[in-house]
């Protein structure tokens, strides 16, 4: 039903990935774009497929599912049935390019009826593609901080 469009970008982070897991203190060095567990007992290394989360972008908040919580990749699924359906993934590999670094490759598969809105060029591509890439850079500075 309706389309699918994909996003995808990616960055090389000299550090770890840890960073990212660690939602507490996004407001430390991100201003747009906050994780919270909805169960305040568990950290976010313990959220497991099923548990919901508080996703907030720019004022815009929305309760998706845990679909992947591992080393490798943290995933949810949020939507608003039939019109808009979102997998968002944040991929972290080892780095080919950047020693002892990692890849991170911050990425949404869109579906339903609205999809097209999310087209290469459209404003609404470009507008979260930008705020992908200000998340990804504001990720790297703080963990290549915590690293240093």
């Amino acid at each position: 039903m309706g389309q699918s469009q994909s996003l995808s970008t990616q960055i090389e982070i000299a550090a770890t990935p840890e960073t990212f897991l660690d939602f507490q203190r996004y407001k430390e060095w991100h201003q747009t774009f906050f994780i919270t567990s909805l169960d305040p007992s568990k950290r976010p290394t313990d959220l497991k497929p099923g548990d919901r989360l508080e996703v907030d972008i720019k004022g815009f908040s929305f309760k998706p599912t845990v679909v992947e919580n591992s080393p490798g990749c943290f995933q949810w699924r949020g939507s608003v049935p039939v019109l808009f359906n979102g997998t968002h993934q944040f991929h972290f590999s080892h780095s080919l390019e950047t020693p002892r670094g990692t890849t991170l490759v911050q990425k949404e598969d869109f579906t339903g009826l609205l999809a097209f809105m999310m087209r290469p060029g459209w404003r609404m591509e470009k507008q979260t593609r930008e705020n992908f890439n200000t998340l990804n850079r504001d990720l790297k500075a703080a963990a290549e901080k915590v690293a240093s």
